[in-house]
């Protein structure tokens, strides 16, 4: 493993020769600390799967230097062709239908493909001299933090992740910003898996849900369990509920114990990090980590032996647990929900979190 400043003269030559050599590369972006790969070589983005230990079918944005590049790729419609020109570069991932001209693991089941034109200067010479697309997802592996500086990216590692690097680009600690817009616009109205920086205010964010009431919230959280109880017997159910203080979070997993036959009263778990029940399968963990601050804390709570088939886990402030590195297991059924208060109290609205 090689590690080279972001000023270096030699650095456009020793990027590409890597990439050349199907090698791995941690670079920053205008966001976080990513991680590229030649998104043409099988080899190369085998080595980037094993490195985010990644789960099968979840697809992987590439980078091109322009939309030029981008067109050798995938298809641009009218749609996509609006938005390259307004946003990008910039922190905003577009999604069109592939060529199918890049490893087809980066692609979603439906053959489509994220794009993006990084807004870093460096990074973007460095995909003009290669003349190939490079992998943009983030440097973290599945389910760890954000990394905004090389040791976010190596201290949360294992070694056999760490011996797959080939080079580092070190640009320095970086700004915490939100990760890119993903935008879908192969559909008919456009659809946002991701809100990061870059809004769009025409876009409609997948699998929203609106509740005018704390008992449509319920409702909401029995319609969710519902539609993943048939993982209960093979896998953990992980529900990630971000959102303030007064979302709804609480009122959605009281309809998710619904729907599990629990009948007890379902409390907030704000003072004793979590509530315990009895389900045909296994158990309910209900878990409020806004007050978690290490991991020892986790492994005292014995938050691991929580994660097995059979058992459901609502854990309101996810973030907290996953800014601690503690990874959850690659083949849990995971919800990953997003709360954001309306104007009045009992308005909400719930969206589905997408990929990276």
């Amino acid at each position: 493993m090689k590690t080279v400043d972001i000023n270096d003269k030699n650095l456009i030559r020793t990027v590409v020769e890597t990439l050349k050599d199907s090698g791995l590369i941690i670079f920053p972006t205008e966001t976080a600390y990513g991680v590229a790969v030649d998104a043409t070589d099988s080899d190369a983005v085998s080595k980037l799967l094993k490195y985010k230990k990644r789960p099968q079918g979840k697809a992987i944005s590439v980078g091109v230097s322009d939309i030029e590049m981008a067109s050798k790729y995938v298809e641009i419609n009218e749609t996509a062709k609006n938005i390259y020109k307004q946003f990008l570069p910039g922190p905003v991932t577009v999604i069109s239908k592939s060529k199918r001209k890049v490893d087809k693991r980066l692609e979603s089941e439906g053959a489509t493909l994220g794009i993006r034109i990084p807004a870093q200067e460096t990074i973007l010479k460095i995909i003009k001299a290669y003349g190939k697309p490079i992998t943009t997802t983030s440097a973290n592996s599945s389910g760890k933090k954000t990394p905004y500086s090389i040791d976010d990216v190596l201290e949360n590692l294992s070694k056999k992740q760490t011996e797959l690097i080939d080079l580092i680009i070190d640009g320095g600690k970086l700004p915490k910003r939100l990760t890119s817009t993903v935008i879908d616009t192969t559909t008919e109205d456009l659809k946002t898996y991701r809100q990061g920086e870059a809004r769009f205010g025409n876009a409609q964010v997948i699998d929203e849900c609106k509740s005018a009431s704390a008992e449509e919230t319920i409702l909401l959280g029995e319609k969710f369990m519902f539609e993943h109880r048939k993982s209960q017997g093979s896998k953990p159910v992980l529900f990630l509920l971000h959102g303030d203080l007064g979302a709804g979070k609480t009122h959605f997993a009281k309809g998710i114990a619904k729907a599990l036959g629990i009948t007890k009263n379902i409390k907030s778990p704000t003072y004793t990090y979590v509530e315990e029940y009895k389900i045909d399968s296994g158990k309910l963990f209900h878990i409020d980590a806004w007050k978690v601050e290490n991991k020892s804390d986790l492994e005292t709570l014995g938050f691991e032996s929580w994660l097995k088939k059979g058992n459901v886990l609502v854990i309101e402030w996810p973030e907290i647990i996953q800014n601690l590195g503690q990874e959850f297991p690659k083949d849990a059924d995971i919800i990953d929900l997003e709360f954001v208060q309306g104007e009045s109290e009992n308005q909400r609205t719930i969206k589905e979190r997408g990929h990276e």
